[in-house]
Order: structure tokens, then sequence, then C-alpha cells
């Protein structure tokens, strides 16, 4: 037998070639093996052909990505991105786990169309004639599991909970505080999103005033900023998003700067030192700060900016000081998920190319490595610690940005940050106010030794003998 199958493997050359024992001669499989060669060349001209022309013809209905395979085998995947009461689309739909939100999912979708007074069935219709867009903007192997009535059945119940929890009133009967807390949660982790325009298909029939986007909006603000209206927020009225998550990463980031003509500073009309929101690269740039007590030693101050948005970063140099501007946020204990979620959101192909959400926790991660960080950001008021401990929050921006690379859109700050901390003679006259002048109580002795000093000079000049004429 041993014999017999080494006469086998025998039976071929090196290279794949037969020997003459084989039956067949050496030139047959060679243009045989050419023929295979040039057919699955052409098959796969034609695939790439194939998947342009599908790209080209994809939905106008924006994908609902999964979270990138680099961020799945991270140690907290299931807490920082599966929901863990609700379960929105087909990515989670039917674990055990959830099924408890799927009874809430039905009391709250009942009573949404009972205050919308829609037909159900009319519903279902709208949703069902565009079912084909709806499976596109899906990963194919989840909604497969699902035919056409299934994931009909699924985007209206999952659409009119959404809009109930959002722009309906009454939740707190069907939801306790706590699950109304894992409920808001779950409705923005990136594989629990719903086609932005499947929301419009059943709000857009509703007895309610006013567009779908501005109802959800208006909450998601009250979410951030508890303090600011939406009106004071001015909320920007772009294009459609394609699910809430999206939502939520434009409401946090404002209005789009416009775009200027390039220069060496980078500089705006008012000397402020604007961040081009676009994909960057770290390339010939080393920093020597590491965190905000380090920029406070060289004379580089903190202040909250006129507005909210994360964009909203700028720096302006004034000799010896230093003044750069961060917009205020919350920390509590939905931010560490959002960012997650947003930031696996932006490495996703068909997610926006700016990266900003992303930038915007590097640098941050930079800026806070200590607790005596984040009390220097409290004690500005641009960051509100609602977690308890200044280490528990340093702790979150550590691990948020553990790991990210940097697309550096705010790298002309960075650099006029870099540049007034490198004049030495800034550093030096910044820590010597610091070290001297850390109280108002040495600021008063110092000037009253001044006064003191001019008036013991004046009372010495005018006790001195006139000269003679």
């Amino acid at each position: 037998m041993e014999e017999h199958q080494e006469r086998r493997n025998g039976g071929e050359k090196e290279g794949g070639q037969p020997s003459r024992n084989s039956g067949q001669t050496g030139l047959e499989p060679e243009e045989y093996r050419i023929d295979i060669f040039e057919i699955s060349h052409r098959n796969w001209i034609e695939s790439l052909r194939t998947a342009e022309e599908s790209t080209r013809s994809q939905s106008q209905w924006p994908r609902i990505p999964k979270v990138p395979q680099m961020l799945r085998g991270t140690q907290d995947f299931k807490k920082f991105y599966e929901p863990g009461l609700i379960s929105i689309g087909p990515y989670h739909h039917g674990k055990p786990h959830l099924h408890a939100g799927e009874i809430i999912k039905r009391l709250c979708a009942r009573k949404f169309l009972a205050d919308s007074e829609q037909d159900m069935d009319a519903l279902y219709t709208k949703i069902q004639s565009n079912i084909e867009a709806v499976r596109t903007c899906y990963d194919m192997i989840p909604t497969n599991k699902y035919d056409d009535e299934k994931l009909a059945r699924m985007m209206l119940l999952d659409g009119c909970f959404l809009l109930q929890f959002f722009c309906g009133q009454g939740n707190e009967n069907f939801l306790r505080c706590h699950q109304l807390f894992f409920a808001e949660l779950d409705s923005f982790m990136l594989e629990n999103q719903l086609p932005f325009r499947v929301l419009k298909l059943i709000f857009e029939g509703a007895n309610f005033k006013g567009p779908v986007e501005k109802k959800i909006k208006k909450f998601v603000t009250s979410t951030l900023w508890p303090e600011r209206s939406t009106s004071e927020t001015e909320l920007e009225e772009d294009e459609e998003p394609s699910h809430l998550l999206a939502l939520l990463r434009s409401t946090l980031l404002g209005r789009q700067p416009e775009k200027k003509e390039k220069s060496s500073s980078c500089q705006g009309g008012d000397g402020r030192s604007c961040c081009p929101w676009k994909k960057g690269q770290k390339r010939g740039f080393s920093r020597s700060f590491r965190n905000v007590k380090e920029l406070k030693v060289a004379g580089i101050h903190l202040q909250p900016s006129g507005t909210s948005f994360l964009r909203d970063v700028s720096f302006n140099s004034y000799f010896f000081y230093g003044c750069m501007n961060l917009p205020p946020i919350i920390v509590d204990d939905f931010t560490k998920p959002k960012f997650l979620n947003i930031v696996a959101y932006e490495m996703c192909p068909d997610a926006p190319d700016d990266y900003a959400v992303t930038s915007y926790v590097c640098f941050l991660y930079e800026l806070i490595d200590h607790a005596d960080d984040v009390k220097e950001l409290r004690s500005k008021h641009i960051l509100y610690n609602c977690l308890g401990s200044d280490e528990d929050v340093a702790k979150i921006f550590n691990e948020i940005g553990n790991g990210l690379v940097d697309p550096d859109a705010y790298k002309e700050v960075k650099t006029s940050i870099q540049k007034h901390y490198d004049k030495r003679g800034n550093t030096w006259i910044a820590e010597g106010l610091h070290e001297h002048f850390r109280s108002p109580w040495t600021i008063i002795a110092f000037i009253a030794a001044v006064l003191i000093l001019l008036l013991t000079g004046f009372q010495t000049y005018f006790a001195l003998p006139a000269k003679p004429k």
C-alpha cells in the first residue's frame, strides 16, 4: 500500500509535471494549466468590473457596518459594542439575553402607533416596498437569515420603538430608570442601528409637529449639554444622516468650518489657529509637551470655547502668555461607549473621512495623564465630572485613546502650541509667575512693595537740597 502511494506521489515531477509513465505528455498538461490560468485571470478581471458596477448601482440608503475586526478582539467588546437590553436591526436580533427588550419594544411601538394615529398595515406596506434597499444597508450574512416579511416586521417594530423613545412621551411607563439608561446606550451602538430613511418613512405620517431630525437632535442635545438649548448650540442642518450614531457624531462636531486657502500659518483673521478637518498623517512632527500640567507651567492656560462643539479648538499666543480654547464636555457613564462606537464608525469605509472625533479623543489622550490634569480642566469649566473621582476620568480617556492611530487633525494647533512651548524665555517667565504669584496675596504684596519703593524714591528725590542757581 505504501509502495503504491509512493508511486502515485512519484508520478509527478517537481513543479507539477507528470512523468512519462503517467500516460500523458508533458506538453498537454502545461497547455491545460495555462488555459486554467487565463480563465481564472479573466474571471478575476470580470469580478473587479462586477464589483465596480455593483458599487455604482448601490442603493442610496447608506450602509450600516459592523465593528471593524481590529476592535472585535478587545477585552470589553461585549460591554461597549453589543446591546445589553434592546436589539435594533438584524445583527443582534433574537439573542437570549435581549428577550426582555422585545416586550419593551412592543409596548413602546403600540404607544407610538396610537399617539401618531397611524395604521400599522400601511406602514408595513411602505417598508415592504423598500425592503431590498434596507437589505443593502447591512452585511449580507446576518440579513439572509430573515425573509422579506420578517425583516420588514423587524424594521417596523424597531423603528416605532426608536421614535417613541426619542420623540414620544410617557416612556417611564414602560422603562424603569436603569432601563432608560441602557436603552439610550444601546440606541447609539454601531451594530445596533436602523437606516434613518426607515425612521423617516414611519415618521412622515405621524401626527407630530416638526421633522424627525429636529426632534431626535433635541433629545441628543439635552443629553450632551443639559444646560444649553438647541437654539444656543446652533445645530447644523446638513444632509440626512445614515443612522442615529451618525446623527450623534454630527451633533457633537457641529458646523463644518469653511475651507480656507492654504497658508503657512493656517490662521484666521482673528489670529486663531484653525484646525484642518481632513485626513492627517504623523510626519515630521514631534512634541515635547505632555499634559495639561506641563502646559500650565509653560504659560499656556485653558479656557472654555464659545460652543460645546468638538471642532471648536483653538490656540492663541501672546508673548509669554498662551491661551488654548477647548469645548466644554460632560463625562459620565455614557462617555466611553459613545466615543468608542463613534471611533469604530469612523474606521469603516462608508464613514466620513475627516476622523474628527478620533482626532479629538487622541488630543484629550495627550492632554490628560493624571487626576491633576482632570482637576485643572474642571477648574476651568471645560470638563464636568459626573463619575466621581478625577482618577476615573483620567482612566477613561487613557483607555479610549490607548492604541488609536492619531489622524492628527489638530496638527496646526499642536504645532502652534509646540512653538510657544519651545521658546525658553516664555517658559522661564511663566515658571517665575507660576512659582511666585500663585495666590492673590503674593500679587498684593508685590504691588505693595513696588509702591513702597516708588514712594521712597520720590521722597528721597524731593528731600535732596536744591542746587544753587
